[in-house]
């Protein structure tokens, strides 16, 4: 199961189309984890209407209809979805870490920092795709076999 992981577009449609192109047309789930100010979040899930798409709202996502939270499961992984203001996310990832292990995920995604970031700290692996439109702007894929074997690859948009 492949995803597609994006974050903080902060209006820029023009690079959250871009990431899809290079890198969503295989991805059976797409991820944004908020500060999708101009609506990109909803263009998303109306560009794909034949895939998963979840959108979860950030720090910049005034009045928006996503919740700070969200969780699925892929190939038995549970997946905590967060934009990660609400968790402080920029000054520690404990906060994020604790939620994880009290709702029993494997995985935690989550933005806000907008550093690209893959860390395990207990048996919690937490993914940032860092930021799609600012400074570096980046993306990831985050693969799920069968097995429960998890394979991240940051990846720039140019």
């Amino acid at each position: 199961m492949k995803i597609l992981l994006l974050s903080d577009s902060h209006g820029n449609m023009n690079a959250v189309l871009t990431a899809l192109k290079k890198y969503g047309s295989n991805a059976d789930i797409i991820v944004h984890c908020g500060d999708a100010t101009r609506g990109e979040a909803d263009e998303l899930v109306e560009l794909n209407p034949e895939k998963t798409v979840v959108c979860v709202s950030g720090n910049c996502d005034w009045g928006s209809m996503y919740k700070n939270v969200e969780y699925i499961t892929v190939c038995g992984k549970k997946i905590m979805i967060t934009h990660g203001h609400i968790y402080c996310a920029k000054y520690s990832l404990d906060a994020l870490y604790e939620q994880a292990v009290n709702e029993g995920c494997d995985l935690v995604f989550f933005g806000h920092t907008h550093n690209p970031t893959d860390e395990t700290i207990g048996n919690v692996r937490l993914i940032n795709p860092g930021s799609c439109s600012r400074y570096d702007p980046t993306c990831a894929t985050v693969e799920i076999d069968d097995k429960g074997n998890v394979l991240v690859n940051h990846l720039k948009i140019d």
